[in-house]
């Protein structure tokens, strides 16, 4: 049942957006850096594509505290994916902007729901809260995309699309998604063959929402897993249709999925990767599917086309 996923290299992606910059009359590609291994990938897709057109935005957005440590970690690795690449850079400090908005949306949504009579739930607040950062982001790289006549590029791997693991009000918009149907592991393997250094390439991936976050731990399971699922799920969709055209699992395909002797990991953490899919199903798209069949060389006569 095993095929063989053919996944474009770095130099291929790059020369796939740089066409698409030929063709849209696109000048530059902006590019926000967080310091973690998909951003910095992607940074190197961009300066290939357009050596003079690729700009970075640094964007921290955190309370005073977090910037004294992990946070102010992220800036620093950010910078340093910046200067191996070549990439001119700016450092925009979001962190006043996101309190005032927290207070501001916070005081308004408790008087929305007093007038309406209904109930507030306060950690449903608080993920609100932290989730105006990806947006915020988004916000500002949409601002330089104008102003530059250029695309923001997005950062989302395909196992992370996978598993519905983005904003969708936040890198779920961006321009352009080039490595959005890698693995964590093949995104690791471009960064390495861009030269970014080690310990940037293993770095913990997070999405820098709360103190001590990681994807990791808010998953429930290891990317290694996910990406040995998502690689065998596809090939096992392409033997017997089991995915629908969002690139969710059929309901009626679970159990059988769970019970193949060839799955990967252990039922119970498929069983995880499989609920965390199906939840966020409404965050993909029709079509996702069939894309990512195409991109990874699973489809009839695909040889790895340009991920749109």
């Amino acid at each position: 049942m095993t095929q063989q996923h053919r996944t474009r290299s770095l130099a291929e992606r790059a020369a796939g957006e740089r066409e698409y910059m030929a063709r849209s009359g696109i000048r530059t590609l902006i590019n926000s850096l967080s310091g973690g291994v998909d951003s910095s990938t992607v940074a190197a897709i961009s300066k290939q594509a357009a050596p003079d057109g690729a700009l970075g935005l640094i964007l921290p957005c955190s309370t005073p505290e977090e910037m004294k440590g992990e946070r102010l970690q992220d800036v620093r690795d950010a910078e340093r994916v910046a200067a191996h690449l070549g990439i001119p850079a700016v450092t925009i400090d979001l962190s006043d902007l996101w309190q005032q908005a927290a207070a501001l949306f916070s005081a308004a949504a408790r008087e929305l729901a007093e007038k309406a009579g209904v109930p507030l739930e306060e950690e449903r607040l608080q993920w609100a809260i932290h989730n105006m950062k990806p947006t915020l982001r988004i916000m500002t790289a949409g601002f330089f995309a104008d102003t530059f006549r250029g695309l923001m590029m997005g950062t989302g791997n395909g196992v992370e699309y996978f598993l519905g693991y983005f904003s969708i009000r936040g890198d779920g918009i961006s321009d352009r998604q080039p490595i959005r149907d890698c693995t964590k592991e093949e995104v690791r393997a471009m960064a390495a063959s861009a030269g970014l250094p080690e310990d940037l390439v293993h770095r913990v991936p997070t999405a820098g929402l709360w103190p001590g976050q990681t994807d990791e731990g808010e998953l429930g399971f290891s990317y290694a897993d996910a990406d040995r699922f998502l690689v065998w799920i596809l090939n096992r969709h392409v033997a017997e249709p089991c995915l629908s055209t969002t690139l969710t699992v059929r309901e009626e395909s679970v159990e059988a999925i769970l019970a193949d002797p060839g799955l990967p990991v252990a039922a119970e953490v498929a069983r995880r990767i499989i609920d965390q899919n199906r939840r966020t199903a409404f965050k993909r798209r029709a079509g996702d599917l069939e894309a990512m069949l195409a991109a990874r060389g699973l489809a009839p006569g695909a040889t790895g086309g340009r991920q749109e």
